[in-house]
């Protein structure tokens, strides 16, 4: 299906929330906000502790989770390396496109650097930084 906005006045971006106590979901801006492009919502809505984002469409009652395409167009404009993986948010460290990103890093850059080098821990998981 092919879609002419990314979020339309009749769904709304919902986002988990990770706290120290568990998770909680947060409404993403106002009801009936429309995002035409993906790199305007992810502007708007990135939050350092967001664990992932949920596109609900509020006629259906359904969610479908855009978390990778969140990550994905984040990626686009980070300029670190993959050893800043603690600088990142939480829900693009734990993504599938940090894991592609890294790869294509390592080939650009000849470095030694895969999946299976950092794990699927973060540094702060791994050495409490």
């Amino acid at each position: 299906m092919h879609r002419t906005q990314f979020c339309t006045a009749r769904e709304t971006i919902m986002i988990k929330l990770a706290t120290s106590t568990g998770f909680y979901f947060e409404e993403g801006e106002r009801h009936g906000k429309t995002y035409d492009n993906l790199r305007h919502c992810v502007t708007r809505l990135t939050m350092d502790n967001a664990a992932a984002y949920l596109r609900f469409d509020l006629d259906t009652l359904s969610a479908e989770d855009v978390t990778e395409e969140f990550a994905a167009e984040w990626l686009q404009t980070f300029k670190g390396s993959p050893e800043d993986e603690d600088q990142l948010p939480i829900y693009v460290r734990t993504s599938q496109a940090w894991d592609a990103w890294c790869e294509a890093y390592t080939v650009e850059n000849g470095l030694a650097f895969t999946r299976r080098g950092h794990g699927t821990l973060n540094h702060r998981q791994q050495f409490g930084r």
